[in-house]
């Protein structure tokens, strides 16, 4: 099934690039689907059905990889926190779905389609549900602003053109290798980190959720002091490294709490 998608996705956006490039409407306002969660008009040529296929392949690697915690207070604890999170989401097309890693690290991350990942490492050092929720609600965040969508659209169009106005290849040999890229794109576009807009923009929307789901946003700010102080003990998690500094976070959160009126 995702072969199938897969080429579609790669013929969409190969037609895309290459109107865009032509016509010169790179910055038009008015082109594309508006994402409320972001309030801008996107060019997203990955739909919703494409986005899920792309996050259940993914998840197939992951079970080779992990062991998930199907069962247990911890678990059940995160798919419950989740789920309330997920329900205020602003985008409700798929289903949220949400897994504990049996693994001592600290981190969290998400795949397309609504699929949310947390190690048990972090999960036990976030003491309360509303800790839980932030975190859960960042990973929410990034699915609703399509993060990770954007990601993989933008890498694979690029290595797309380079193909196409090189022509390395010829047509049915190309054809073939093209397809054949989208994988391994995927991979490592997934796990890269995001920038610092893109951070900055899930915390946003993280507080906007938790707080509509009825968890405290004051859990955001305990969750940042929480993995600075495992930073200042020397234990920093490798995905922050990527990230912008806790300090910032904290500042922002703050700032957003009391200005948007959170409650």
């Amino acid at each position: 099934m995702w072969s199938s998608l897969k080429g579609k996705i790669i013929l969409r956006i190969v037609v895309l690039f290459l109107s865009v490039s032509i016509l010169g409407l790179n910055g038009c306002a008015n082109i594309g689907t508006y994402n409320p969660a972001t309030g801008h008009r996107e060019f997203i040529l990955i739909s919703s059905r494409q986005e899920v296929a792309m996050g259940n392949d993914i998840h197939r690697q992951l079970e080779s990889e992990y062991k998930i915690v199907e069962n247990g207070p911890l678990a059940e604890k995160v798919r419950r926190i989740g789920s309330d999170v997920a329900a205020v989401a602003d985008r409700q097309e798929f289903e949220y779905q949400f897994y504990l890693i049996d693994k001592d690290e600290m981190n969290a991350f998400t795949v397309p389609g609504g699929r949310i990942y947390v190690f048990k490492g972090l999960a036990e050092k976030l003491k309360t549900d509303d800790a839980i929720a932030a975190v859960l609600a960042h990973e929410v965040g990034h699915n609703t602003a399509k993060h990770s969508v954007k990601k993989f659209q933008t890498a694979l169009g690029y290595s797309l053109l380079s193909y196409i106005f090189f022509k390395q290849l010829h047509m049915k040999e190309n054809t073939r290798r093209i397809a054949a890229l989208g994988t391994g794109v995927l991979s490592s576009i997934i796990f890269a980190a995001y920038s610092r807009q893109d951070e900055y923009q899930a915390d946003m929307l993280g507080l906007r959720y938790m707080s509509l789901a009825g968890y405290n946003p004051q859990g955001m700010v305990d969750a940042f002091e929480i993995l600075e102080a495992e930073k200042q003990r020397g234990g920093e998690p490798e995905f922050l490294r990527t990230h912008p500094h806790l300090e910032d976070r904290i500042k922002r959160a703050k700032q957003l709490i009391e200005t948007k009126g959170y409650m």
